[in-house]
This record gives structure tokens, C-alpha cells and sequence, in this order.
């Protein structure tokens, strides 16, 4: 569902429900169809059967009253009245025998049926009687006879009328129980409709809840989402989408900002520390090796003028003289050491990092353990004096800062890339902070190290906690002048 457009599932939601009203009440009319078709039928099958054997108890009244008006008066048009309400009797009978009988409603007529030949022959029977032996021997004949058929009738007529009343007490029952089951389907229509309406409602105000706690993460901590907030290919999604591409990229620019601010930082400091470093190399000059040459040359006056006057004292001048120049000279093997070993440009960069170790050790009193895998072919020059010099810059952040014991740099090699790791066992810092400890003239040195890296293509990345020690990893690949080509 969430791939489909909002107005899609609208659309959708309103058809579904459009036909679930339409299927209820199809069921509904049906079923008070089916409810007025049976009422219909078995109401109009009783009614009808209880007007016919009313017709029937008519019938015979009028006949009895015909026959009790012959036998009082001997009038023949009394005996023609009575033989026409016959007719309409046995009539009415045929007609009651082809309504819808129950088994009791059959016993009864079959009791009607005797009764009314019991009457009958009685009737043939009073008829002549009346002519031989009068009328009060005629009456004791049809005495109770006409009372016995007319109570089956009125039987009858009781039973028509009570099914009729059960069949529109069905017909009732029946249509309750249709209005119950509409009702329930429409209550059932109303939850479905409800449900869809809430998934409907979630399916969009869910997407965008997230996109405004997105929102709000990103005016909170300034931290771009790591995903859109809503998946598929509605237009909830779209805009979410697009929402975290302008995100990325304003996070991405912000990045390049603040990286362009760092290397201007750090531009700047470079060349302050450039021109710090000139003026350290040309106080060493002046301080050490200039002073050292002055007295050099002092000694060599005296020693020209004691060679004249004194001889003797002439060696002690030279002896001077020569001390002297054994200490410039190693003021300028370390000076030149500083600017660049000549085991790096010699013996490569193992030999390099060795020695350099070894005089760090001996000079800051910290433990170095080298570990470096074999180095075949000798890598580019480039790649050798970058990771010289982010190694250099490392301990020598390690001695102002981190307060540490030892110190673990390992070098290795994969099939392309170089590998170097930086490990301490110093006070460590907070690499939240890492950002702005850069900006601190302590952190001059890691910007040199992270533009060193960067300079070729490769990754810095540092992990550290207070008092957890400090790592560096820095990964370059082997030959840097060949990925810029």
C-alpha cells in the first residue's frame, strides 16, 4: 500500500467502502424480499382458506335455515333454497380441499366430509318423515346434526386463522432477523470504514512525523538523516527523498565549508610555523653554529700569534679549535636531520623511522615499538615522506600532549594501499571535541597529519577517550603518483 499515490488510495478506500454498502444492502433488500414473498404466500394461502371455510360455515347455516323453514311450513321453495346452499356447501367444500392443509387440518375434513353426509341422508331422512309421521318426529332427526358439522366447520376456520397468525409471527421473526443482520453489517461497514480511514490516516501522517522528527534532529544536533523518512513511490516518499538529498548535500557543503575553514587554519598556521621554523633554524645558525664559528676563528688568531711568541701554547689553541668544530658539526648533522634524514633519502623509510625512534626515545625518555612489515619494492618518495612525516609530527604531539609511557606505531602493507597506525597509552581526549581541538595551536599537527594524508588520497581517522590512550590510522595507497594521474 505504501507504494501506491495518496490519491490512489483514496480513490481505493472510498471504492471499497462504496461496495461494501452496496453488498449490504443487496442483502438486506433481498432478504425483506424473500421475508414479504413467504409472508405473502403463507398469508395469503391461510387467509384465503379461512375466507373459504367461513364461506363454507355461511353455506351451511343457510342451508340448515332453509331446511328448518321446510320442515316448519312445507313450502317447496324452501326445499329449492335449500338445495342451492347445498350446492354452494359441497362447492365450498371442493374448493377447501385444494388450499394448503396441515395433517390435523386433513383429519378435520375428513370429519366435515362425514358429518356432511351424516346431515344429508338425515335431511333425505326428515323429509319423509315429515309426510308420514309429522313434523316433531322430522325435527328429532336432524336434531344435532347441522350443530356437530358446524363446529368442524368453525374448527376449521379457527386453524386457517391461527396459521395465518404464525405465518405473520414468522414473517416478523424472519424480518427482525433480517433488520439484525443489516444492522450488523453495518456496523461491521462502519469499523472497516474506520479501520481504513486510521491505516489510510497512518500511512500518511506516519511518513511525516518522521520527516518533522528528522526536522527537529537536524535543528537539535545538526546531523544529517541516514535515510529518507518514508520508503516506496507515493508522493509522501518522493518528498522524503528529496528532503534527504537537499540534506545531504547542505550537509555535505556545510563538510567542504567547514574543511576549507580548516585548511585555511591551517594554511595560515603552516606558514606561521614555517616562519617560526625559519626563525629557529636561523637562531640555531646565528646562536650555535654562528657563535661556534666565531670562537673557531678566535682560537685560530691566537694560535697565528702564538706561534711567534709562544709555541708551546699553540696546540692548546687548536685543540679548542678543533672541539669546536666537532660540535658544529653536530649541531649541523642534527639540524639537517631535523629537515630531512639522510637515512630517509639512503636506507628508505624503515631505517628512517628507526633512527628517529631511537632518538626520540633517548630524548623524551618515552618507549617506541616499531613494527613494520617488509617494504618491496621502496615505495615513492612521496609516499616516504608523508608517512615520515605524520609519524614525526605524531610523537612529537604524543611528547608535548598525551603524557604517555609507550608507544606502538606499526607499518604495514596491503596490495596497494599503506597501512601506518599510531598507538598510546596517554591521557587520551574527547574526539567529539576533535573538531575544535584542531583549531588550538596544539592541534596544528593534526591538521598538518590529516592534510598530509588527504594531499594523497589517503584516510586519517583517530579514536581516543580520556584516559584511554590515543590511535592514529592513516591508509595511503603505494604509488600516490600514480592514482593523480
Amino acid at each position: 500500500m505504501r507504494d501506491l499515490s495518496i490519491s490512489a488510495r483514496l480513490i481505493g478506500g472510498f471504492l471499497a467502502v462504496v461496495a461494501l454498502i452496496a453488498i449490504t444492502g443487496f442483502i438486506a433488500l433481498r432478504g425483506i424480499d424473500e421475508v414479504s414473498t413467504h409472508y405473502q404466500e403463507g398469508f395469503g394461502a391461510y387467509s384465503e382458506r379461512a375466507l373459504v371455510a367461513s364461506g363454507l360455515e355461511v353455506a351451511l347455516l343457510e342451508q340448515v335455515r332453509a331446511q328448518k323453514n321446510y320442515l316448519l311450513r312445507g313450502e317447496p321453495r324452501y326445499l329449492d333454497e335449500a338445495a342451492r346452499w347445498g350446492e354452494r356447501v359441497q362447492a365450498a367444500r371442493a374448493k377447501l380441499g385444494k388450499q394448503r392443509l396441515t395433517p390435523s387440518d386433513g383429519a378435520l375434513l375428513a370429519q366435515l366430509d362425514a358429518s356432511l353426509e351424516d346431515l344429508a341422508q338425515a335431511y333425505r331422512a326428515q323429509i319423509e318423515i315429515r309426510r308420514t309421521e309429522g313434523i316433531a318426529a322430522a325435527d328429532r332427526v336432524m336434531r344435532g346434526k347441522a350443530a356437530a358439522a358446524l363446529v368442524i366447520v368453525e374448527q376449521l376456520v379457527r386453524s386457517a386463522e391461527e396459521q395465518a397468525a404464525e405465518e405473520e409471527a414468522q414473517a416478523l421473526r424472519a424480518l427482525r432477523r433480517t433488520r439484525m443482520i443489516t444492522a450488523g453489517l453495518i456496523a461491521a461497514i462502519g469499523l472497516l470504514a474506520l479501520g481504513l480511514g486510521m491505516a489510510l490516516s497512518l500511512s500518511i501522517t506516519r511518513p511525516l512525523g518522521r520527516l518533522k522528527s528528522q526536522l527537529d534532529t537536524i535543528a537539535a544536533e545538526g546531523a544529517p538523516p541516514v535515510e529518507p523518512a518514508a520508503q516506496g513511490r507515493n508522493e509522501i516518499a518522493e518528498i522524503a527523498r528529496a528532503f534527504h538529498e537537499l540534506v545531504q548535500k547542505a550537509s555535505l557543503l556545510r563538510d567542504m565549508e567547514a574543511r576549507a575553514r580548516r585548511m585555511d587554519a591551517l594554511s595560515s598556521r603552516t606558514a606561521r610555523a614555517q616562519e617560526e621554523e625559519r626563525g629557529r633554524i636561523a637562531r640555531e645558525l646565528h646562536d650555535s653554529i654562528g657563535q661556534a664559528l666565531t670562537a673557531i676563528g678566535l682560537n685560530l688568531s691566537i694560535a697565528r700569534r702564538d706561534l711567534e711568541r709562544r709555541p708551546e701554547a699553540v696546540g692548546q689553541h687548536l685543540e679548542e679549535a678543533k672541539r669546536l668544530i666537532g660540535e658544529t658539526l653536530d649541531d649541523l648533522h642534527r639540524l639537517v636531520f631535523d629537515l630531512r634524514p639522510p637515512a630517509l633519502d639512503n636506507l628508505g623509510l624503515i631505517a628512517a623511522l628507526e633512527a628517529y625512534a631511537r632518538d626520540f626515545s633517548a630524548r623524551s625518555g618515552v618507549k617506541v615499538d616499531l613494527q613494520a612489515d617488509e617494504l618491496e619494492p621502496r615505495l615513492a618518495f612521496e609516499a616516504e615522506t608523508t608517512l615520515y612525516r605524520i609519524c614525526q609530527e605524531a610523537l612529537t604531539n604524543i611528547a608535548k600532549h598525551a603524557r604517555a609511557r609507550n608507544v606502538t606505531v606499526h607499518l604495514g602493507q596491503s596490495e596497494s594501499r599503506l597501512n601506518l597506525t599510531i598507538s598510546d597509552d596517554g591521557v587520551g581526549f574527547d574526539t567529539g571535541g576533535a573538531a575544535d581541538s584542531r583549531a588550538a595551536p596544539e592541534g596544528v599537527g593534526l591538521l598538518n597529519m590529516e592534510r598530509r594524508a588527504e594531499e594523497l588520497g589517503g584516510r586519517f581517522q583517530i579514536e581516543s577517550a580520556p584516559q584511554q590512550g590515543t590511535t592514529i590510522r592513516v591508509s595511503i595507497s603505494r604509488d600516490p603518483r600514480g592514482d593523480h594521474e
